[in-house]
């Protein structure tokens, strides 16, 4: 490995053999070099001398993308020593961006605060997260890039730039896919710490799609899971509830469905699944019984995140609400279309609409659905065959999930499109921060 003059070039935690590799293991690059930046000034350093060089820079976080949104092809950037609160009061806090999004839950725990919404991941870094516009599932909240009311980047001339609450700039930096500088820090807004009541009902699949208005609005936190080939949904609800004077029972089923069924038992399932697709059928019936319990009370943390699961692959569409109903029977109806053996849930979450340029809820609420499987074998004849009917309803892709779009294609689909490569332009006129994913779905 080339040594740099840069300050604190050294191999971070993800560099495996030097090689990049998302969570998912399904995209891998190979960077020249790493570097693992300890203050901003080091990052201003690393991104003027790329530019004098002429190399392209690409910063990782917790890698959690489906896609090869962040991989880096020639020097890998990873904001791991840059971690922590810097400050916060009783409606914002300001964390520095390779934060990861448990370890901030857990610093506002103590301060008695906490995000309004989560997504289901709590491993992601904050920069990481914003950038690819994750969400809970909420039409009272917006996605984690809606709670952003400030950050600073290092854009591709090297300068730092301020983006305020007031700025235009912030709308196109909410959901920035990496793409127009090196987030060093941001500032989210927080609340008052609150628990959450988890309350399930089954719901037969196909009625579902009819009863999603009233799904949607029935609770401040509603999503739908449906395990394939399994006759019924889970419609979850959750409410806000008094703190329990212990939270005993939730952790001890989170250490169950993470250490024992996560990685103990399933990992052997989807193995032999993947042998023999014709068990999953079965293994769903069984599985579906035993997802959740029908009420469980915890720190809102514990209740929106879910254990680290199973590797396996995603894909995801946003979809204006008014159309929820069509998508959720069409992902359900392709999976025998495609004649597919599909071993992981469909997920239908809510997103309250929001102006971030290139937010997938751009505009107006959305439901998000999402197609997730670990038999690699049908993955692309399944996750095409949802995108075939995604498309016709308007569907936008999950910037972290997979997707096959190009910039033709998603031009009609963002009203700002073409103002946020105006601002790529301006921001990062030489292109530092591109790679071939970002080539594909914004043009080079």
């Amino acid at each position: 490995m080339t040594r740099s003059t840069a300050p604190h070039w050294r191999r971070p935690p993800q560099a495996r053999d030097g090689r990049f590799a998302n969570w998912a293991r399904t995209e891998t690059s190979s960077p020249g070099r790493w570097v693992l930046p300890t203050t901003e000034d080091d990052v201003v350093a690393v991104v003027r001398q790329a530019r004098q060089q002429g190399r392209r820079v690409r910063c990782v976080g917790a890698g959690h993308s489906f896609n090869a949104i962040a991989a880096p092809a020639d020097i890998a950037v990873s904001l791991d020593s840059l971690r922590g609160i810097v400050a916060y009061d009783d409606s914002t806090v300001t964390v520095l961006a390779g934060t990861r999004l448990r370890d901030l839950c857990a610093a506002l725990a103590v301060r008695g605060l906490a995000l309004p919404i989560l997504g289901s991941i709590a491993d992601q870094s904050v920069a990481g997260a914003i950038a690819t516009g994750t969400h809970g599932s909420s039409l009272a909240h917006r996605n984690l890039s809606g709670l952003v009311t400030g950050m600073r980047l290092v854009v591709g001339t090297g300068a730092v730039r301020d983006v305020g609450e007031d700025d235009e700039f912030l709308d196109a930096a909410r959901v920035h896919l990496g793409a127009l500088g090196i987030v060093t820090r941001v500032r989210l807004r927080v609340v008052p710490a609150f628990s959450l009541r988890e309350r399930i009902e089954w719901m037969p699949v196909g009625e579902v799609a009819e009863a999603l208005p009233e799904i949607g609005a029935g609770a401040e936190f509603t999503k739908v899971w449906w395990m394939p080939h399994t006759p019924k949904a889970l419609v979850f609800r959750c409410e806000r509830v008094p703190t329990p004077r212990t939270a005993l029972p939730v952790v001890i089923d989170r250490f169950v469905d993470e250490t024992i069924f996560h990685r103990a038992v399933l990992p052997g399932v989807f193995a032999a699944q993947r042998w023999r697709s014709g068990w999953v059928p079965t293994w769903n019936r069984v599985a579906g019984r035993t997802l959740r319990k029908a009420s469980r009370v915890g720190a809102s943390p514990v209740i929106f995140s879910t254990p680290m699961p199973v590797r396996h692959t995603e894909t995801e569409a946003s979809v204006p609400l008014a159309s929820g109903g069509a998508a959720w029977d069409a992902a359900v109806r392709v999976i025998d279309e495609a004649a597919v053996h599909v071993n992981f849930i469909t997920e239908l979450r809510f997103v309250k609409g929001d102006n971030g340029w290139l937010s997938p809820a751009y505009g107006g609420d959305v439901v998000q659905l999402g197609a997730y499987t670990a038999v690699l074998g049908h993955r692309d004849r399944y996750f095409d065959g949802f995108w075939a009917h995604m498309r016709e309803l308007g569907g936008r892709p999950h910037w972290g999930k997979e997707l096959h779009h190009t910039a033709d294609e998603l031009r009609p689909l963002y009203p700002r499109f073409d103002d946020f490569v105006a601002a790529r332009h301006e921001y990062d006129p030489d292109r530092i921060f591109a790679n071939p994913f970002l080539d594909r779905v914004l043009g080079t």
